[in-house]
């Protein structure tokens, strides 16, 4: 005998369904955040160079398997190529590398940023 199709328990299926994948995201926000800051303390220990996060990385339930890490240097005199490749192969994520004394958003950087250093 072939079963009614239910709409209530279906809608329940599915919103359970993406609240589990809604926590599982962020999840990986916050090991990918962990990473990160650890990654950076590492390489900046030591320097002058401030350090400061900002985009869906902060955000809870914000972050996607898509989203890219956005890191904002400020006194940073380096190789910007050479510290992109080094950092996206130790987070193994996309990252965007943005100089603060370049950006035109440094008043939103200090307010919302969260600094790592």
């Amino acid at each position: 005998m072939k079963e009614k199709f239910n709409s209530d328990e279906a809608k329940a299926f599915l919103l359970a369904k993406e609240e589990k994948e809604k926590m599982q995201r962020e999840e990986v926000r916050k090991t990918v955040l962990q990473k990160v800051i650890s990654t950076l303390v590492d390489e900046f220990k030591g320097s002058n160079v401030e350090i400061y996060l900002i985009g869906s990385i902060l955000r809870p339930f914000s972050f996607s398997p898509s989203s890219d890490v956005d890191i904002v240097l400020k006194n940073y005199k380096g190789d910007r190529f050479e510290l992109w490749s080094k950092l996206e192969r130790k987070i193994e994520r996309k990252v965007e590398i943005i100089y603060f004394e370049k950006c035109h958003f440094q008043e939103y950087v200090l307010k919302d940023g969260l600094k790592v250093i």
